[in-house]
């Protein structure tokens, strides 16, 4: 049976996001924990997978997650967007708010609000405030509802966390592996590649918009940062993650891919054929809300 690893503990998001991709799959999924990113990624074998989060709707994108799939060459099979709704719960005396700092600052409004005087205790998990709270017995905490129900603490106040421009918060997961699966849900389908070009110039980036441009390709998200040390050259200071609307086998997208290979490519030729584009795949974006 393969399993699914994904970044714990239990009574996460990111278990919420593990059990939807588990049934959209339509396998024999089993779901495993794992400490860190990173183990949850390296134990994504021939046969099992993991579950990440790449991108939230306030704080933007989670680098370390495409790092890591890009540095395993591990296969992105399907994106799922999860709600972040954070419920408040916990005993009298409410003497400080524990959770997840992430969570606390997902959810400042209605804490400095409602508690603008009380202290904030971060911990390892919005799990791991629900726990101490109900073993304490005192104290409040920022989590998940069905984490307070497990432990039997009280809710206080449901979907607590902030909201920009009249919309929720959400954390989009990516389901991957070193195998690729099919998921049934293909109706919106996304590519995602890796540019790593092989030259420095000016109007780099603009040259690399103005081809996917060209090609007629919709672009969804884009992301630069320093290139990664395994690929770092004298020449290659930046690389990009680009998402975009477009299938692997299309036209457009072979013909982008090519054209930006070699343009990409040192003016005095490219005798090793070393690629700039680099493919992390092609996957459906699902809804989980």
């Amino acid at each position: 049976m393969s399993h699914i690893h994904y970044l714990g503990p239990e009574e996460t998001f990111a278990e919420q996001a593990a059990k939807s991709f588990a049934s959209a799959s339509g396998l024999a999924l089993t779901l495993h924990p794992a400490k860190t990113l990173e183990q949850a990624i390296r134990l994504a074998g021939e046969d099992d997978y993991a579950v990440v989060p790449y991108y939230n709707l306030y704080e933007g994108l989670i680098q370390e997650t495409v790092d890591l799939i890009m540095e395993h060459r591990l296969t992105i099979c399907a994106a799922g967007r999860v709600a972040i709704r954070f419920a408040l719960g916990g005993y009298e005396p409410f003497d400080a708010i524990h959770s997840h700092p992430k969570a606390l600052a997902q959810c400042s409004e209605h804490l400095r609000q409602e508690y603008p005087d009380l202290r904030h205790h971060e911990t390892a998990s919005t799990a791991a405030a629900v726990e101490w709270v109900a073993q304490n017995r005192r104290g409040l905490a920022v989590g998940r509802r069905e984490a307070f129900m497990k432990h039997g603490v009280p809710v206080l106040r449901d979907d607590i966390g902030n909201r920009q421009y009249g919309r929720g918060n959400y954390t989009e997961f990516l389901f991957t592996g070193r195998r690729a699966i099919s998921f049934p849900d293909s109706r919106r389908l996304r590519t995602m590649i890796a540019v790593m070009p092989n030259v420095d110039r000016a109007g780099l980036l603009a040259g690399i918009l103005g081809q996917i441009a060209f090609f007629g390709i919709n672009l969804v998200k884009i992301h630069s940062r320093p290139a990664l040390s395994a690929y770092e050259t004298d020449n290659d200071p930046q690389m990009f993650y680009l998402e975009m609307e477009t299938r692997i086998r299309s036209e457009e997208f072979r013909l982008c891919r090519d054209s930006l290979n070699l343009r990409l490519s040192p003016p005095e030729g490219n005798p090793d054929g070393i690629k700039s584009v680099h493919l992390l795949g092609e996957y459906p974006s699902l809804d989980f809300e």
